[in-house]
């Protein structure tokens, strides 16, 4: 099985490209049943706390596929998307530690 984490830095202005890859985590989990990650940092972290549209329904796929996604604090303070991000089920997780961890636990990173 297949280890892949989704590092979506792509924010408003390129949401077709983090779109793309969010639906295919989804996708990659729901019909082949691969371990995936999402984790949304810099301008990803706005556009993952955007309420309505396709991301906002990509990422409701993910939450009920129990994909587990997760965010920088420090950037969804910045962009004041704090709530919204966690309502979405989006767990708070500094950067560098998630890559650390993610690399450790063999995840292949894949930058969008």
């Amino acid at each position: 099985m297949a280890k892949i984490a989704f590092w979506i830095t792509a924010g408003p202005t390129l949401q077709d490209k983090a779109l793309a890859n969010t639906v295919l985590a989804g996708r990659l989990k729901i019909h082949r049943n691969q371990d995936v990650q999402v984790y949304f940092f810099g301008p990803g972290v706005q556009l993952a706390g955007q309420t309505e549209g396709p991301m906002a329904e990509a990422l409701k796929t993910l939450s009920d596929s129990s994909v587990p996604m997760g965010a920088c604090p420090f950037n969804a303070e910045q962009y004041g998307v704090t709530a919204t991000v966690t309502d979405k089920g989006i767990v708070m997780e500094p950067a560098g530690e998630a890559l650390v961890r993610l690399i450790d636990e063999g995840y292949q990173i894949v930058g969008v």
